[in-house]
């Protein structure tokens, strides 16, 4: 998970300036080091090993230092390629000077740790330990290259006991032990905020929640190699049960739709897993599949007992291996997210504690872009209701008040100027064609607060309307007090009917107009039949022949299409249309109702 991490930056940009810095912060120490090393042994006596040597090698070290930190500020894209070199050249001199100072027993050994440090900073836990090791190994090489170059008459001096030298290679192993693992988790939390810093600013607002679910998804699967991903999510607020798949997430682009309620617990099984990891085996007796888990507290959970459902298998698609974390956007969705052959581990846990952290991070981004759109919803329902009271109290008010005023005219002008008086009823018509006009448009605009106990009052409450307002005979025939429909398959249930009715004002002519309301097989069915001209074709289309043809009410089909229904338009010239609506019943509001 690690160098999945490393590698992973949008464009690149963040890990390229992250080695940049790197680099010059490890030049200035290096320049820092090398100053005070050839500082202190030009001050140095004889006595504590001030050698020729070691003067010019570290004199050439701090001009190697001084003219690479002068490189790195000036050209810095040369970073990339000093790393080795440079930790090559300071293990060098390290060695080198502790050889021409004492051995062993040098007080230039701290130039190892330089490059213990550099190592834990520049890369990670694995190089630090070789460095150490490469160091432990320098210093055997100098015990023995000074055996055999004294004097084997003379007695050892205590420096170069075995004892002394062993002391300095476990300190060496211990330090570089230690200094990686710390370099390697402090590295390791950074690219993990980092990378949940670089998928949560994919959030837009003004992209809305599709477009950033797939931004979200698309960093995800980048940043865990995976190729397909899933979302279910329970939206509680309409109880209803959305499904998120990738589809070109790259492209802004995932496939949105709506799944039956019960079809949850096959998603949501053992919801007392926050996350688990399941890799298939295939073996000629059936796939088995070896699973990790961990609960809310982070804890393992044993998988013995575990069975993928066939379902999920069957919905997920082929995969060999399968990750799945629990999402919870406040008190609003609940669900889990699925990732298909994610990246390829041994340590699972600790790639499903990540993912964990990352969901929990990143859901906070994705529920604001939710509320945003919440509640810009809520604010134009607002406004709209604002402006159909506008609309009822001024400007309605206002033409019907002309109206009654140019029909009091035109009836006084009957008899001294019937050109007058006929224009004047001319004008009184189209008046009264505005007011009615107007007050469609009033109940357009306004907002519809309906759920399945209103929906059938709101229904027969449109339709005595519309027979007062323009005189068309109409009937609300149903034998149902309550729909279970979902609060927004209940608007726009209600829209439907609306559009339905001023369809017919408009276009058809009709004197008679008959709604039937009923439920059947887990359906509501509305039938809409009315005496007019019928629609521009003849005979009996469905909802696929009107989208195709372009025929029939395209707003009506539209929303039914969004609703998941069906419809069926059958129009007979100059005697009628008849229009079929089926819309499913929510299962979730059908078992409240049983229970």
């Amino acid at each position: 998970m690690a160098r999945q991490l490393d590698t992973f930056s949008f464009g690149g940009t963040t890990a390229v300036h992250d080695r940049r810095h790197a680099e010059v912060t490890i030049a200035v120490g290096r320049a820092f080091f090398a100053v005070a090393a050839f500082g202190a042994i030009t001050l140095a006596s004889e006595s504590a090993g001030n050698t020729r040597a070691a003067e010019l090698v570290l004199g050439g070290y701090v001009l190697f230092a001084v003219i690479l930190l002068a490189l790195l500020r000036f050209r810095p894209e040369i970073a990339s390629r000093t790393g080795l070199g440079s930790h090559l050249v300071d293990i060098g001199v390290a060695t080198a000077v502790t050889f021409f100072t004492h051995g062993t027993t040098s007080p230039f050994f701290v130039l190892f740790l330089f490059t213990l440090l550099t190592a834990a900073y520049r890369w990670g836990f694995a190089e630090t330990v070789a460095t150490a090791c490469a160091a432990v190994a320098l210093l055997l090489l100098e015990l023995l290259v000074e055996r055999s170059i004294r004097d084997p008459r003379l007695a050892m001096p205590p420096a170069l006991e075995p004892e002394r030298l062993l002391m300095r290679c476990t300190y060496l192993l211990v330090t570089g032990v230690l200094t990686g693992y710390l370099a390697q988790s402090e590295k390791l939390l950074r690219l993990e905020v980092s990378a949940i810093a670089a998928i949560a600013n994919r959030a837009d607002v003004r992209g809305g929640v599709t477009k950033t679910m797939a931004a979200v998804y698309d960093g995800m699967l980048r940043l865990f190699s995976a190729t397909r991903a899933s979302l279910i999510v329970h939206d509680r607020f309409s109880d209803q049960v959305f499904l998120w798949q990738t589809d070109d997430p790259a492209n802004g682009t995932m496939r949105l739709s709506r799944v039956d309620h019960d079809r949850l617990s096959m998603y949501m099984f053992v919801p007392q897993a926050a996350a688990w990891y399941a890799v298939r085996r295939r073996m000629p007796a059936g796939d088995r599949f070896d699973v990790v888990a961990l609960d809310a507290d982070g804890a393992r959970l044993p998988t013995n007992d575990w069975t993928l459902p066939s379902e999920l298998l069957a919905a997920i698609g082929p995969f060999d291996r399968l990750m799945a974390v629990n999402v919870a956007l406040g008190s609003e969705w609940a669900g889990r997210t699925f990732l298909v052959d994610p990246v390829e581990t041994s340590d699972k846990i600790s790639v499903l504690g990540f993912a964990r952290r990352l969901v929990r991070h990143i859901a906070p981004a994705v529920q604001n872009v939710y509320l945003m759109h919440r509640l810009r919803s809520s604010a134009a329902a607002l406004e709209r209701g604002r402006l159909a009271r506008e609309l009822h109290d001024g400007v309605i008010q206002t033409v019907t008040g002309v109206e009654i005023q140019v029909a009091a005219l035109s009836h006084r002008m009957t008899r001294e100027a019937p050109a007058i008086a006929s224009e004047l009823t001319r004008l009184d018509q189209l008046l009264r064609e505005e007011v009615i006009h107007l007050r469609e448009l009033m109940q357009q605009v306004k907002p519809l607060d309906i759920g399945p106990n209103q929906l059938v009052d709101v229904l027969a409450e449109f339709v005595s309307r519309f027979e007062r307002e323009t005189g068309i005979t109409a009937r609300f025939v149903t034998q149902l007090d309550r729909v279970p429909l979902t609060p927004r398959a209940c608007r726009d249930f209600a829209r439907v009917l609306q559009e339905a009715l001023i369809n017919v004002r408009r276009h058809s002519g009709a004197r008679n107009v008959t709604v039937r309301l009923s439920t059947d097989n887990g359906d509501c069915h509305m039938l809409i039949d009315d005496d007019g001209r019928g629609f521009p074709f003849e005979g009996r289309l469905s909802l696929d022949e009107l989208e195709a043809t372009r025929k029939g009410p395209i707003v009506i089909t539209e929303r039914i299409r969004e609703l998941g229904g069906d419809l069926t338009v059958e129009s007979v010239r100059d005697q009628g249309a008849r229009l079929e609506i089926t819309v499913p019943l929510s299962p979730h509001s059908m078992h409240s109702l049983q229970g």
